[in-house]
């Protein structure tokens, strides 16, 4: 892996990045707007920052996406150049889990947390969320998969010591304030593009490459434009009887 060029992206939420890494060392990251407008900026992101590095797309052997849970949007267009990179490049892609993006900023907190809940708002009172238990300075194990959570529930479950953090909490703050878990300060909760540089390249020494049906956001449920339709469906099918 030492001379593999990878190009990651960070689009699953607000704070949304490029990467470029050449093995273990990374050469540039650029960040894109506060605003979500990963859409317009992302790919003259992705030109830029391998002009800069003078790289080009054909250069690059494994990409990596944060691929959810997050924003619909934003997964929806990372999948969407993972499978276009594929395609179009050749190159391996990987899919890299949101949870443990957010999760990993813990790993440079001073109290070294051993046990490790990442939670992102899921609206409607609920939460995604993710437990991790750390390894090592660099490594963690995940002990609860990406799912939907009731925050009270999940937390109350969690034996402490451990600590909360990702953009869930400013929501979900009452709920994480009760349990038995420490809070990491707000700087602690976005996902970064240097983190899923930092799991892509464990994921690739392991071989965990998606193969073209693979390259897909991770939607814990469906988006709510999809659950409207199908409320509207039902409430057809039941005027007619059905």
């Amino acid at each position: 892996m030492a001379d593999e060029l990878f190009l990651a992206i960070e689009t699953s939420g607000p704070h949304g990045g490029v990467g470029l890494a050449l093995g273990g060392r990374t050469l540039g990251v650029r960040r894109l707007a506060a605003d979500r407008r990963h859409t317009s900026e992302l790919l003259p992101a992705i030109r830029e920052l391998l002009d800069e590095h003078g790289r080009r797309l054909a250069d690059v052997d494994i990409f990596a996406y944060s691929c959810g849970p997050g924003s619909f949007t934003g997964l929806r267009v990372a999948a969407t150049v993972g499978r276009m990179m594929q395609s179009a490049v050749g190159c391996r892609v990987v899919a890299v889990p949101t949870l443990e993006v957010i999760a990993r900023n813990a790993l440079a907190h001073p109290d070294r947390p051993t046990r490790i809940v990442a939670l992102l708002d899921a609206r409607r009172g609920q939460v995604y969320a993710a437990v991790f238990e750390r390894v090592d300075d660099d490594t963690l194990r995940c002990v609860t998969e990406a799912s939907l959570h009731e925050p009270n529930a999940l937390l109350d479950t969690i034996e402490p010591p451990f600590c909360i953090l990702g953009e869930g909490v400013r929501v979900h703050g009452e709920a994480c304030a009760a349990s038995k878990g420490k809070v990491l300060d707000e700087a602690y909760w976005p996902p970064s593009v240097e983190q899923v540089l930092a799991i892509a390249r464990r994921m690739s020494a392991e071989g965990r490459f998606c193969r073209p049906e693979q390259i897909v956001p991770l939607y814990l449920r469906p988006p709510a434009c999809e659950e409207v339709y199908e409320q509207r469906r039902a409430e057809a099918r039941r005027r007619r009887g059905e």
